[in-house]
């Protein structure tokens, strides 16, 4: 084959055409290979151009996006820690047994787009969305474009298997995965939901989940799409099936895997240990130590109320003890940190602590950390609600004995009174006499340590973790099911990519205002009764919102999900948008074309619109048990790509919703919604929309067809059931069926 050049036809090299072959079958641009290609070979990365099936995962891919990246991860900065760690600690132990792994971050300056970490372990940065830090919450309108980077990578590395972390890194594992048919396994290290209890937020209300400050509704719709889509979840704590389960109703094959404690403390650096301890008056075993964040959840407080009582119920035994609390920004305390100071301080002067017994420090480096864990008396926590508990794992590490708070999740793998001491922190009185207890007996001390120490490093060391994560994906290598993990059903290689229906995937994110709340809270008590009736029959509710461009359908459906939820309602949206014969791109010519030739009033119209499949779907959706249909959805941030089979999840949805101009004539709708609306009043707001797509067009183009729409959809009006006036009010129609 002749391929062209500065020079004319040239024929075609064998690297380039494995490039060209590469492409067609993953779907990529033959350009992204080549630029990856060239990146490969100037960092001597292996390129293997075919995968080729293995029973053991050789090459792997580890996708987390967000945050800044280093060698160790720098401190202090945002969106960068037990993550960032956790994924760097586990590729270096698969590298060390000679795995090939990449890590796939998002670039941004002034960082390389290649470092080796390790023999066999490079950080790849993949670019989207500038050239500026963007914070985790931020990152989801660049998924499409950072997925269609990680899985040019992947196809180049031949990986055998690829690992999410996070909502985002989690998506774009499963679009990898989908393209390139490999396993694909997700690790969320924490969900929004969660987050947002843990915030203290309402979880029924909209506002919490359209929030901007922490887009919680678009995470939501990522972690659950990408849990339904990954081939197996592994969970950092018990809290997280437990919580899926609550609040979702699903159960994904899963195992819950602890997190790790770093080598610094397995290894503790004795050398510096006496100037460390002297630096702060510390004498060895008699001080009581607690690091970990200053966060409410973690009642630091609460560690200060048992060490006070103990020195009230055993002032001898506790006489000379300090009390050493580690944690919060090194530089500029939070706010929330400053709260707990507060609160810290309270308790000290409640129980007359003299401030000499009292060290307070920031975060420290994991070395010293681990000299003050091996020296301790013992580690106290008394979280209130604590996911796992990191700081419990490390001092069991470093040799000291733990004393700790039943609402953490380490307790799952833990024995009271062997490797541990387990207390309610809603009885710090009983916590203290615990702690009294074994100091009066230092042999049971030393004996639980020990036992502690080895659970670490069975359990919590990052070569134990790595080896087990790597046993997780080697089974799906070879088509089987991890142990301890019961049969696994959902081990399908492809129609797995349910995140591609999302709203922030396709590239179009609804702008909702108080007009569209105002609408959707009238239809919400209507929609609720439907819905209530027709669950009696075993089927769903079908809403359809109808009317022009711009009118606020999508914005409408969309709050309109958030308000039901309130009300124990499950909704999906369809977006009718997905269902014009050709893309936003192809049409938008089509349109063009059609002007130019002043066909467009014949061209424009339903006829655009796959009308008998997207009626044909609803009518399956009615059916509660139908479980699942296959939707067209389109991405505009990646050339209006059209995906023809996307999978949308119903098995607890109780109301569909779709938004499509021509809605009025879907039969089998179960509610018409029309909204009335007038071009004319949004000139201003439609240029400027329209323009900023692309500030070429030709705008009297766009005004014809907004005309155009309008005379057809206007005469669609009395089709539908009720009606959202121009001022967002909402009646029955005169002609509903009801």
């Amino acid at each position: 084959m002749l391929t062209e050049n500065g020079m004319g036809k040239v024929p075609e090299s064998g690297t380039d055409r494995k490039l060209r072959l590469l492409a067609a079958k993953y779907g990529l641009s033959k350009h992204l290979l080549d630029h990856y290609h060239s990146v490969f070979k100037e960092h001597n990365m292996p390129v293997y151009f075919s995968k080729r099936t293995s029973a053991r995962a050789g090459r792997i891919v580890m996708v987390s996006t967000h945050g800044y990246w280093g060698d160790p991860p720098p401190a202090g900065v945002p969106d960068t820690g037990g993550q960032t760690y956790y994924v760097l600690k586990v590729s270096k132990a698969w590298a060390d047994r000679g795995r090939k792994v990449i890590i796939l971050a998002r670039w941004f300056k002034p960082y390389p787009v290649v470092e080796s970490f390790a023999k066999n372990l490079w950080l790849v940065r993949i670019p989207a969305g500038g050239s500026e830090f963007i914070r985790k919450e931020d990152i989801y309108p660049f998924l499409p474009e950072l997925a269609e980077q990680a899985v040019a990578v992947a196809a180049l590395f031949g990986a055998h298997a690829v690992m999410g972390h996070y909502a985002d890194g989690m998506a774009i594992a499963v679009e990898t995965g989908e393209r390139l048919a490999i396993p694909t396994v997700v690790i969320p290290h924490s969900l929004g939901v969660n987050k947002a209890y843990s915030l203290g937020f309402d979880l029924n209300a909209p506002e919490t989940w359209l929030g901007e400050e922490y887009h919680f509704g678009t995470r939501e719709t990522f972690e659950l799409a990408a849990l339904k889509g990954a081939n197996f979840e592994i969970a950092n704590t018990w809290r997280e099936p437990e919580m899926l389960r609550r609040y979702y109703g699903q159960d994904y094959p899963h195992l819950v895997m602890p997190a790790g404690a770093g080598n610094e403390f397995f290894h503790v650096r004795e050398a510096s240990a006496e100037e460390d301890l002297e630096k702060y008056d510390l004498v060895p075993h008699r001080y009581i130590i607690y690091f970990g964040r200053f966060s409410a959840a973690k009642n630091v407080p609460g560690v200060v109320t048992v060490f006070g009582e103990a020195r009230k119920l055993a002032p001898k035994v506790m006489n000379g003890m300090k009390l050493v609390l580690i944690g919060g920004a090194p530089e500029k305390t939070l706010p929330e940190e400053a709260d707990v100071d507060k609160d810290v301080t309270a308790a000290i002067d409640r129980f007359h602590i003299p401030n000499s017994d009292v060290v307070r420090l920031p975060s420290q480096p994991w070395s010293v950390l681990a000299i003050f864990a091996r020296y301790s008396l013992c580690y106290l926590g008394m979280q209130k609600m604590e996911p796992f508990g990191m700081g419990v794992a490390e001092a069991m590490a470093a040799g000291a004995p733990v004393i700790i708070s039943n609402a953490a999740g380490i307790t799952k793998w833990l024995a009271d009174n062997v490797n541990a001491v387990v207390v309610d922190p809603d009885d710090p009185k009983g916590a203290a006499r615990r702690l009294v207890d074994l100091v009066n007996s230092p042999t049971r001390f030393q004996q639980m340590a020990e036992q502690g120490h080895t659970l670490a490093r069975t359990q919590f060391s990052w070569d134990a973790i790595g080896e087990k994560l790597a046993d997780v994906i080697d089974c799906f290598c070879r088509g089987a099911s991890p142990d301890g993990a019961g049969t696994v059903i959902h081990t399908r290689k492809i129609g797995r990519a349910y995140h591609r229906a999302a709203f922030a995937w396709r590239g179009d994110p609804p702008m909702i205002t108080p007009v569209h709340e105002k609408a959707a809270k009238a239809l919400e008590p209507l929609i609720v009764s439907e819905a209530r009736a027709a669950g009696l029959k075993h089927k769903r509710v079908v809403v359809a919102l109808g009317g022009e461009s711009g009118a606020g359908k999508t914005e409408i459906a969309e709050y309109l999900r958030y308000l039901l939820r309130r009300q124990k309602l499950q909704a999906a949206t369809i977006s009718g948008d997905a269902f014009f014969k050709l893309s936003p791109s192809e049409n938008h010519q089509a349109r063009l074309r059609a002007f130019a030739d002043h066909r467009l009033e014949t061209y424009l119209g339903p006829q655009e619109v796959r009308l008998e499949t997207l009626n044909r779907i609803l009518g399956h959706a009615i059916d509660r048990d139908i479980e699942e249909v296959i939707v067209p959805s389109d991405c505009r941030t990646l050339g209006s790509r059209r995906y023809e089979n996307v999978p949308v999840d119903l098995s607890h949805v109780d109301v569909v919703i779709v938004d499509l101009t021509y809605s009025p004539l879907l039969t089998n709708a179960t509610m018409r919604v029309f909204l009335e609306s007038d071009y004319h009043r949004r000139i201003k707001e439609l240029k400027a929309r329209n323009l900023a797509r692309d500030p070429d067009q030709d705008f009297r183009f766009i005004l014809k067809v907004l005309e155009i729409e309008h005379e057809i959809i206007t005469k669609m009006k009395v089709k539908a059931d009720f009606i959202i006036s121009k001022k967002y009010d909402v009646t029955a129609s005169r002609t509903a069926r009801h």
